[in-house]
């Protein structure tokens, strides 16, 4: 607690923002009708949180979303029988349902996985019966171990909804509870509240008569068969117009706009009809009508329950329309007519009785739509629990009777049919195992950062037990942090699977240093020691007992979990924004016009058509030929004493800071970019630092990050790289910034990253021994000399468990026989450096660090000595696929069809009167 009149200090007891993902797809619209509920509710129980997208449908392959609409249409308007028997035939025979599930699951699982690998939830939500199989797939085959949801948006469930693999099976009503229990047993279960958009509520219906243009003085009768406009539509709206004029009739159409034609077309009395397409308010006419027909149940009838207005269903449509009307007829919810004049009946009744609400009973729900309570799932407290909360009724006890019993027995069934392989894992991208073979005794692949923090609001020091009480209330969240290397076999690449408790306590070490010591010497060994893989491969080390308040805290994970991208994303989902909570929101996919789907979905990245793809195609294999063709082309790395066998694994960390502006202004005057300019002065630095005898050049590795905004940088090696070599001989600081910029800019254009790339996976096909050898071989000195990144993003000043960053210095991998390497990152005013090397090469990294800011004064001594001379008009920028990459002080970046890219810095176009290099 806080002293009287300090500010106060945080409490980590406030939501934590997720990582969301909504499997839903676009087939009738009360899939992404749901979603769009457990989106708004996601944004609102978990402030900041990202909520992705992805329709199961189109990732299961071109065409399979229209073949699948266009067969659901027609078994439904046109043959009916054929839908009915389908859907009996699930429930008839169990074989037939077993092996429709499967064959589905597996379709979609296998489609839906490069979408979860990209996005890296740790909540998901399904909307969509395949979309459920293809994640009950994945748990059983890939060891799925984040919380998965299933929201059954029918009134009654049938066995292509339920499975009992997913961590919970949500229906909308304790009636049909049973009939999800017996659609798969032993499968666990809740009710929640309709999971209709909060606008759906009762309301006054007079004003909403008038927002809605419609006649308060009569009764609103409001007909809408959902998207698709399905059923015998055409007929009861002849019968309700016949009622009279006390009657007004309005005719909701969706999608289908032949029948708004052919109802506008019907000769009635004026006033009567109201025809409508697609209605964007419809919690507001909802609200206006004194009744709803419709035939089918699903998310209209969900949205008038949760209104309040009573539902008639009228010859509901074949099977799950059927069965969605005998259901909500049996608790009470609606009722049913199959003739015209048992529904004029029906609708007169219930237009003389008083006007009153029918809703859904809420005192046996989930509260927030069930969304606390599958996320909690997979934490060891079990989630919920009792008859709405597992297992569709009491817990199976030991003799593995009951419902959760028979989940038992199925589980052991599947650990036995597995042999000694043990539980099921998720297998790492060819990218993630790259790493996890190259690891050596004496060269660990690790990376991370180095935090230098400032005393919290109190002033006093951040303390491993806020740290770890911080780390403890974040981590179920992060999904990241808790994954675990295990063992798929001698010929299959490693996996993942992720715990469900990690003791945040056990990867935090908190070192006292004494006075004078500012905690390098904990930080060496830090860098040193490898990480433990027989838990989740992270660890932290926070340095007190700094004079005024200061710490430092070291953080380190497995490369194989991620790249430098994925460093900072986790780091930022672990501390503080410097600003108020929830200012971060980021607003899940638009809802496009016409009731369409959202429109920005993961997996469905829009490509050219006919002509333009066959090009683009070509385009992308010529690339790609080229980088092969450059990489065979290459030959060994220079000798250098950098690479000189070393048989002690310990490690230095060498820090420096550069001016952002400076290094910005120089680069504006010399036409380059931040990344060339800092790879550039690199090259100088080395130069002057290196022992004798000095090449001419030397072999760096550089990452090339791929265009960001198709995938969610949080886990996995996402990045390319490039090699080039940097030249060491004597020449003018503007030269070598030629040079550099040459050199990169020829890599980045040929097609090297890709071709990198297509051999990682080619790679990763091979058997695990074969994957392992090739990539120690090639991951080696006799390929590199040192290993250069330059982090394109921007860490934003954040907060610590209350303490500031100062700086952020990033650490970057090594390799075998390669003892040098450098990282860059921008950080407010200024770009942070990292040395990370062999201590046997102190001395180069101290003389480095020293030749680094030197070079950089002497460049921008040379810049300013040219300003009084005429600028020299130099190249701003080169071509690649037809778009322009200028000299904005950007980074450089691979766009998501292989051209060069920067992103911009505002404001870095080159002013009159700023001298330029030549």
């Amino acid at each position: 607690m806080s002293a009287p009149g300090q500010p106060a200090l945080p409490d980590y007891g406030e939501p934590v923002a997720r990582r969301v993902l909504v499997v839903s797809a676009d087939i009738g619209g009360g899939h992404d009708a749901t979603g769009r509920a457990l989106e708004e509710r996601v944004h609102a129980l978990w402030p900041g949180s990202r909520v992705g997208w992805v329709d199961t449908l189109e990732v299961m392959g071109p065409g399979v979303g229209r073949g699948f609409r266009r067969t659901y249409v027609t078994n439904v308007g046109m043959t009916p029988w054929l839908y009915e028997f389908f859907w009996a035939s699930l429930w008839r025979h169990h074989w037939f349902a077993v092996a429709a599930k499967w064959f589905t699951g597996a379709w979609a699982g296998r489609r839906l996985a490069p979408v979860i690998e990209a996005f890296d939830p740790d909540l998901i939500v399904s909307t969509y019966p395949l979309g459920s199989a293809g994640l009950a797939w994945l748990r059983r085959r890939r060891g799925l171990g984040v919380p998965v949801g299933a929201w059954v948006s029918d009134f009654a469930p049938h066995p292509f909804w339920v499975y009992s693999d997913l961590d919970l099976n949500v229906v909308v009503h304790p009636a049909a509870l049973p009939v999800a229990a017996v659609a798969a047993a032993g499968a666990p279960l809740g009710v929640c509240a309709p999971p209709v958009l909060e606008t759906f509520h009762p309301g006054d219906r007079v004003e909403a008569a008038r927002r809605c243009d419609l006649d308060p003085e009569r009764s609103a009768v409001v007909v809408a068969c959902g998207s698709y406009g399905f059923g015998s539509v055409e007929e009861a709206i002849r019968a309700l117009v016949d009622i009279g004029d006390e009657v007004q009739v309005v005719a909701v159409c969706g999608r289908n706009e032949r029948l708004a034609e052919r109802l506008a077309a019907l000769e009635v009395p004026p006033g009567r009809l109201l025809v409508r397409g697609w209605v964007d308010d419809m919690p507001t006419l909802l609200r206006a009508a004194r009744l709803l027909v419709t035939n089918a149940g699903g998310a209209t009838a969900l949205e008038a329950l949760a209104t309040g207005t009573p539902i008639m269903m009228y010859r509901p449509i074949a099977a799950h329309g059927a069965a969605n009307a005998a259901l909500m007829a049996a608790a009470g919810l609606a009722e049913t007519a199959h003739t015209p004049q048992t529904l004029v009946s029906g609708v007169r009744t219930r237009l003389r009785q008083p006007a009153r609400s029918v809703l859904a009973p809420s005192e046996a729900s989930l509260p927030d739509l069930g969304l606390p309570a599958v996320a909690r799932s997979r934490q060891p407290d079990g989630g919920p629990t009792g008859p709405y909360g597992g297992g569709g009724g009491a817990r199976g006890g030991p003799d593995g009777h009951g419902p959760d019993g028979g989940r038992a027995r199925s589980a052991v069934r599947r650990l036995r049919r597995r042999g000694t392989r043990g539980p099921a894992s998720w297998p790492l991208r060819a990218q993630d195992a790259f790493f996890r073979h190259v690891q050596t005794s004496s060269e660990a692949q690790q990376i991370g950062t180095v935090l230098e923090l400032g005393p919290r609001p109190d002033g006093g020091p951040l303390t491993g037990a806020e740290l770890t009480r911080l780390l403890a209330g974040r981590l179920p969240a992060i999904t990241t942090l808790r994954r675990r290397l295990v063992d798929r076999g001698r010929w299959r690449r490693p996996g993942w699977v992720v715990d469900r408790f990690v003791d945040a306590g056990a990867h935090i070490d908190e070192v006292h240093v004494r006075p004078g010591d500012d905690g390098s010497a904990v930080i060496d060994a830090f860098w040193s020691d490898p990480l433990p893989l027989n838990r989740p491969p992270w660890r932290m080390v926070l340095v007190r007992g700094l004079p005024d308040g200061h710490t430092r805290l070291a953080v380190k994970m497995h490369h194989s979990l991620g790249d430098g991208l994925s460093v900072i994303a986790v780091l930022q989902r672990l501390i503080d924004m410097d600003e108020p909570a929830g200012s971060a929101r980021e607003a899940g996919p638009p809802r496009a016009a016409a009731g369409r789907p959202p429109a920005a979905r993961l997996g469905t990245a829009p490509e050219p058509a006919g002509r333009g793809r066959t090009r683009e195609a070509a385009r992308r294999v010529g690339r790609t030929i080229r980088g092969l063709a450059r990489l065979a082309a290459q030959g060994s790395a220079p000798r250098t004493p950098l690479n000189r066998p070393l048989s002690s694994p310990r490690r230095r960390l060498v820090t420096a800071t550069l001016s952002a502006p400076d290094v910005l202004r120089a680069a504006r005057a010399c036409h380059a970019h931040a990344s060339e300019l800092m790879l550039a002065l690199t090259a100088g630095a080395l130069a002057t630092a290196h022992p004798a005898p000095t090449p001419d050049r030397l072999r760096a590795m550089f990452a090339v990050s791929h265009d960001p905004r198709r995938r969610a940088p949080t886990q996995g090696n996402w990045t390319g790289a490039v090699t080039l070599d940097l030249p060491l001989v004597t020449m003018p600081a503007t030269a070598r910034i030629n040079a550099v910029r040459r050199a990169l800019r020829g890599a980045l254009g040929s097609g090297e990253a890709e071709a990198a790339g297509l051999v990682m996976r080619a790679m990763g096909a091979l058997p695990a021994p074969v994957h392992a050898a090739l990539a120690r071989r090639v991951y080696t000195s006799r390929r590199l000399n040192v290993v250069v990144s330059y982090v394109p993003a921007l860490f934003q000043a954040r907060l610590v468990g209350g303490a500031p960053i100062r700086s952020a210095t990033p650490v970057v991998a090594l390799a075998d026989g390669v003892h040098l390497g450098i990282g860059v990152l921008r950080r407010g005013n200024g770009f942070e450096i990292g040395v990370i090397l062999n201590e046997a090469l102190a001395d180069v990294g101290e003389a480095f660090a020293v030749a680094l800011r030197d070079g950089l004064d002497d460049l921008l001594a040379e810049v300013d000595g040219a300003a009084g001379a005429p600028p020299t008009v130099g190249a701003v920028g080169v071509r690649h696929g037809g778009r322009r990459t200028g000299g904005d002080g950007g980074t450089a970046v691979l766009g998501p069809e292989g051209g060069v890219g920067y992103r911009r810095v505002p404001g870095a176009a080159v002013p009159p009167g700023v001298p330029r290099c030549a």
